[in-house]
Parts: C-alpha cells; structure tokens; sequence
C-alpha cells in the first residue's frame, strides 16, 4: 500500500510539475504571438535590446509546438495508466480481503473441529478409565471367587477324607 501511494504521489507530482510547465509554455506563447503581433510598435532601441530574447522566445515557442502535443499525449497516457494501476490494486486488495477472511473462517471451522475432537478424546479417556477399573475389580473379584472355591474344594476334600476315615476306622472293628 505504501509503494502504491509512494508511487502514486510521485507521478501525481509529475504531473503537476508538467502542468505547471505546460501554463507557464502557454503564457510563452501568448506573449509571443503579442511580440509578433506588436512587433511593428517597438521601437528599434527595444527591438536591439530585446532582440536576443525575441529571438529566444520565437526558438522555445517552437520547440514547444513540436514538444508539447507529444508530452500531452504521454500525460493522458500516463492519467490512464495510474487510473488503471488504482483499479487493479483495489481488486487485489478485495481479493486479499476475500481470501483472508475465508482463511480465518477456515480458521475457524479448524478450531471448533479441534475443540470438538478434544471433547471425545476426553469422553473416551473417561470411558477407558472407567472400564479399566471395572476391570481391575472383576479380576479381584474373580481371583477372590477362586480363592473361595478353592477354599471351600480344600475343606470338602478334607471333610470326605475325614468321613471316610471314620467310615474305615468304623468298619475295623
């Protein structure tokens, strides 16, 4: 944005110095067709005294008739130019605009979509704990359960050996 006003004030510069130029070479000219025109009222003493100048005046009004419509034609071109110039630069920047807010909403979906994926990855870290530990109590339970049933197979096995060793001991005598 900088270079584009730095660059657009430049010429804008340019072209007031040009114009400026242009009015004072039209003035020369004015007052040339004058000196031309009054020529005959001088007297010979301002003709010698301003022969040199009139002579100078004549030789700058014509370079400036063969100069001028060139520089006029380039300083249209050149008013055209920074009017397209202006143009173009305030499309790229709505351009810019548009794809920096589609960015940002894009951003944005991004950040909701994170948010939204941390809330499940916490949700299943809960489940996981939760059925880990459910775990870890069924296998106590169940390692209890056994030590039970092996228990209680051990005090059966006793209690038949002990009946059947009374029934032995019985049948002997």
């Amino acid at each position: 944005m900088l270079k584009s006003s730095n660059f657009n004030s430049v010429i804008s510069e340019q072209l007031a110095a040009d114009q400026t130029a242009s009015d004072q070479r039209n003035r020369l000219n004015a007052a040339t067709k004058a000196t031309t025109d009054n020529s005959t009222c001088w007297s010979a003493i301002n003709q010698d005294a301003l022969g040199g100048s009139l002579a100078a005046v004549q030789l700058s009004a014509g370079v400036l008739q063969i100069a001028e419509p060139p520089l006029d034609r380039v300083r249209s071109q050149l008013r055209e130019l920074i009017g397209k110039q202006n143009k173009i630069y305030i499309d790229l920047s709505k351009e810019k605009y548009k794809l920096d807010c589609s960015e940002v909403a894009r951003l944005n979906d991004m950040m909701g979509d994170v948010k939204r994926y941390k809330e499940k990855l916490t949700r299943v870290k809960r489940e996981m704990q939760g059925i880990y530990q459910r775990t870890k109590e069924l296998k106590k339970r169940a390692a209890n359960v056994a030590a039970c049933k092996q228990r209680d197979y051990q005090r059966k096995l006793e209690r038949q050996q002990h009946e059947e060793s009374l029934i032995g001991s019985q049948k002997t005598q």
